[in-house]
């Protein structure tokens, strides 16, 4: 009875190693994989069955102990800021405190974008009427014009700004007896006169290459590449503070022209007023809108302040001077 039982098994087992080998041909070393030894042949030899894999007995997790928080560090001290960065020294200054609006500024635009303002304002019993023409430099450039002519008359600058088609424009700087410019006078390119330093002549107001600048007697390192040029004086706003021992007692009417360092210009005349007044009302943010002064520079005054304007829409703005003048400061479109 058991004979066919082993003969059954034996068949099976057989049966079964057929078809495993059949379903491993399949299968082979990989590319890398070192080839495996011969079963059978003349260096073949028999397989040795591989002991059965060890595996190392887990270790049990030994306990540690909590982690202490690390103490809190002392925040360190902050450094001391340092020095703010010096800036150009500003001349001695009067207060710039006082100065009020004595009403709301009424506003002219003007040909190009610039824009003609109407100030009062008053400080300690004075008031002072100033017309302003605020332009941007990056849209016009300023330019010298000049008047030749002795026995033109003061209403003449409406045919000089006209000409030069020009959206306003003032009288410019000092000129002599014999009706020469006083100190350097450079218009649209032609030189007249030297460059001064003595006297009521303390700065200058140039177009350079594209640029308008007022600078200092100081500053000036000669005329190449300026286009246009007038000199004049004393300086009235030097580092947004109005300069210092400026007269207070002489009044009279002003020109003048001012910057906020940037791109915003300021040309404009005042009422009878004195020079430290002028100043101190310039140097006071929000007198002129628009424009916080950083430098200004008194021009030819008196009988020679004179203010030309086209408004982008209406008449003319024409306020001539009692006298006729050498030159004019103008503000042309770009």
């Amino acid at each position: 009875m058991s004979t066919p039982l082993i003969r059954t098994f034996g068949s099976t087992v057989l049966l079964a190693l057929s078809l495993t080998f059949a379903g491993c041909q399949g299968y082979g070393p990989g590319p890398t994989a070192q080839p495996m030894a011969p079963l059978f042949g003349p260096s073949g030899s028999a397989p040795h069955q591989a002991p059965p894999p060890t595996y190392a007995a887990t270790p049990r997790p030994v306990a540690q102990p909590a982690p202490r928080p690390a103490p809190t560090p002392a925040p360190a001290p902050k450094p001391a800021p340092p020095p703010p960065r010096p800036t150009t020294p500003a001349a001695p200054s009067y207060p710039r405190s006082g100065w009020m609006l004595a009403r709301q500024p009424t506003g002219v635009p003007l040909m190009g974008g610039a824009t003609l303002w109407e100030v009062r304002a008053t400080h300690a019993g004075k008031t002072v009427d100033c017309t302003a023409v605020v332009f941007d430099s990056r849209r016009f450039e300023l330019r010298v014009i000049d008047q030749p002519n002795p026995n033109a008359g003061g209403r003449v600058i409406a045919d000089a700004m006209r000409a030069h088609r020009a959206s306003a424009g003032i009288n410019g700087g000092f000129f002599t007896p014999t009706f020469d410019p006083l100190g350097l006078m450079i218009a649209s390119g032609r030189t007249t006169g030297i460059f001064k330093t003595s006297g009521i002549l303390s700065g200058a107001v140039m177009q350079f290459s594209s640029e308008p600048y007022i600078l200092w007697n100081n500053e000036y390192q000669g005329s190449s590449g300026v286009t246009n040029l007038v000199q004049g004086g004393p300086r009235l706003v030097n580092s947004a503070s109005p300069v210092g021992g400026l007269d207070h007692s002489k009044s009279s009417t002003r020109s003048f022209v001012a910057s906020d360092g940037r791109h915003n210009w300021i040309i404009g005349t005042t009422g009878s007023t004195d020079l430290a007044s002028l100043a101190e009302m310039l140097a006071t943010p929000g007198i002129i809108p628009g424009v916080n002064v950083m430098r200004a520079l008194n021009l030819d005054g008196g009988r020679s302040s004179a203010i030309w304007a086209a408004p982008a829409n209406g008449r003319e703005i024409s306020r001539p001077g009692w006298s006729t003048v050498r030159n004019y400061l103008a503000i042309v479109p770009r």
